[in-house]
C-alpha cells in the first residue's frame, strides 16, 4: 500500500509542476486524490507549492491509522522537485485555507491555516466538527519549508468547535470559528492582548516603584548587580522600591514521596521586609550571601548557612534598575 500511495503522490506532483508522466492505465488503484486545490506559500522571494492530498483508503484498511488527509509541499524547481511529508489531517474536507502573520516579536512569522471539518452524526450530536491547523513557514538562507508544530500549543477554542444541534440537551450550539475571517480576527486579536501585556510589563520593570507613604521614589543604588546587591541587602527602603510586585514565592514543602515545589504570588501587606536580612544578622546567624551567577538581564543571589539544608536563591532582573522577581526557598 505503501508503494501504491508513494507512486499516486509522485504523479500528482508531477501533473501539478507540468512534469510528463506516463499515461495510466484502468488498472491503477488511485489511493489519493485532492483535498483542496495547490496554495502557494512564499517568504519574501521563496516560494514553496503546499498540497492536500486526500486518502482514498481510509475505511478499506484495519490494523493501522489512517488519516483521512496529508499535507505536503514541493519546491518550486521545475528542474529538481522535492516533495516532503508536513502534517496529517483531522477531517473530511477542507473548509478554508488562508495566510496569517503574527507581529509578537517571539512568535513573529507568517503561517498557513487550514480549517477542517467533519460531519457528525449520532445519538448526542447533528452537525459539523471544525479544527484549525497552524503550520508556520521557516526561512532558513535561501530555503523555504512548512513545519507542523511551532512550539506553542494551539489555541484550545480553535479545535473541537461544533456547530449543529446538542441533541442531548435539545439546544443548538454555533462554532463561532468556522470561517478563515472569524479565525483571523481572533488570532489578531490574541497577537495584540500579547504585545499589549508584554508592553505593560516592561514599562512595569522600567518605572521605579514608590515607597509605601512616600511620593518620592528611591534612586537605584547601581547598574553594577554586585553594588546592587550590597544596597539591596542592607536597606529596607531599596528593598520595598526594587521588588517586583507580585513577587513570585516558590517553597519546599514536604511530598507523598518526595518533596515538592509550592507556588505563590505575594503583594502589598503579604510582603514582609526584610526579604534579605542585613549584614549584621547574616553574621549573627552564620548565613552567607553570594552571587550565584549574573548573565545579561538576569542575575541570581544566594542566601545559605554553610553545612545546612537552608538555601535560599534571590533572582532578580535589569531594566531600567535592578528588580527582585522571584525567590526559591529550597529548605526544607
Amino acid at each position: 500500500m505503501e508503494v501504491t500511495r508513494f507512486s499516486s503522490r509522485v504523479c500528482m506532483l508531477a501533473s501539478i509542476i507540468g512534469l510528463t508522466a506516463q499515461t495510466a492505465t484502468a488498472d491503477d488503484l488511485q489511493t489519493i486524490k485532492q483535498m483542496h486545490p495547490p496554495v502557494v506559500a512564499s517568504v519574501g522571494e521563496q516560494k514553496i507549492t503546499v498540497l492536500f492530498l486526500k486518502n482514498t483508503l481510509k475505511g478499506q484498511t484495519t490494523g493501522g491509522y489512517v488519516p483521512g488527509g496529508e499535507v505536503f509541499y514541493t519546491t518550486m524547481s521545475a528542474t529538481k522537485p522535492e516533495l516532503s511529508f508536513v502534517a496529517p489531517l483531522v477531517g473530511d474536507e477542507v473548509a478554508s485555507v488562508f495566510f496569517f502573520e503574527r507581529k509578537f516579536p517571539e512568535q513573529a512569522g507568517k503561517s498557513l491555516y487550514v480549517l477542517m471539518r467533519q460531519k457528525e452524526s449520532n445519538g448526542g450530536f447533528e452537525g459539523y466538527t471544525y479544527w484549525t491547523l497552524e503550520l508556520p513557514l521557516i526561512k532558513q538562507s535561501e530555503q523555504l519549508s512548512l513545519r507542523f508544530f511551532r512550539g506553542d500549543p494551539p489555541d484550545p477554542e480553535l479545535q473541537d468547535c461544533r456547530d449543529g444541534r446538542d441533541l442531548e440537551n435539545g439546544v443548538d450550539v454555533v462554532c463561532a470559528y468556522k470561517d478563515a475571517a472569524s479565525i483571523k480576527k481572533r488570532l489578531a486579536d490574541l497577537d495584540a492582548k500579547i504585545i499589549a501585556d508584554s508592553k505593560l510589563q516592561q514599562d512595569l520593570r522600567q518605572k521605579s516603584p514608590k515607597t509605601n507613604g512616600d511620593v518620592t521614589s528611591v534612586a537605584c543604588p547601581s547598574p553594577d548587580f554586585s553594588a546592587f546587591l550590597a544596597a539591596f541587602s542592607e536597606r529596607a527602603d531599596v528593598q520595598k522600591s526594587f521588588v517586583q510586585q507580585p513577587l513570585k514565592m516558590v517553597t519546599t514543602v514536604a511530598g507523598d514521596a518526595e518533596p515538592e515545589m509550592e507556588k505563590r504570588s505575594l503583594s502589598g501587606e503579604e510582603l514582609k521586609f526584610p526579604i534579605i536580612p542585613d549584614q549584621a544578622k547574616r553574621e549573627v546567624q552564620g548565613l552567607t550571601l553570594t552571587v550565584k551567577e549574573e548573565r545579561g538581564d538576569h542575575a541570581v543571589a544566594i542566601l545559605q548557612k554553610p553545612d545546612t539544608d537552608y538555601v535560599f536563591e534571590y533572582r532578580f532582573v535589569r531594566g531600567q534598575c535592578w528588580r527582585l522577581e522571584e525567590v526559591m526557598d529550597y529548605s526544607l
